[in-house]
């Protein structure tokens, strides 16, 4: 491990490193999810080309709030992992989330116009008019 620390602070030192950031994803998957996932791998060929079905996940509360509670370990679980090892690390927040996903999957785009802070932003709210629309506005192009 050492070896490996000593080779980053050499790199870091000898290259124009500004900023890097690693992501780890800590996965769920509850016990129906699991086989559901198997059985589906076993016939991974006819479920590609299969139309796909519209999914409803219900799910009640003692079940949410279970597998919250599950997550949350695993992520603290991983977060002391890398604070053992030197790598400090913290969980994403929705906001910061967003911002991840925009960067990524834009980055053209973000550069040139980064996310606003939603918190201090309004919109303009169009709803739809009242009765119809008169007649003579239909036409207007065919006069």
């Amino acid at each position: 491990m050492d070896d490996y620390i000593n080779f980053i602070a050499a790199l870091a030192q000898e290259t124009n490193i500004m900023e890097k950031s690693f992501y780890v994803v800590v996965p769920y998957y509850s016990a129906g999810n699991l086989t559901s996932t198997v059985g589906s791998s076993k016939n991974l060929l006819t479920n590609l080309f299969a139309p796909q079905k519209q999914l409803h996940v219900r799910i009640d509360e003692a079940a949410y709030n279970k597998a919250r509670d599950e997550l949350a370990n695993r992520v603290n679980a991983v977060i002391s992992g890398l604070f053992q090892t030197g790598v400090s690390a913290k969980q994403l927040d929705t906001k910061e989330l967003g911002e991840l996903y925009y960067n990524c999957y834009n980055p053209d785009t973000a550069v040139r116009e980064p996310l606003v802070d939603f918190d201090n932003h309004t919109a303009i709210v169009i709803k739809k008019g009242e009765g119809q629309l008169p007649p003579a506005s239909l036409n207007q192009g065919e006069a």
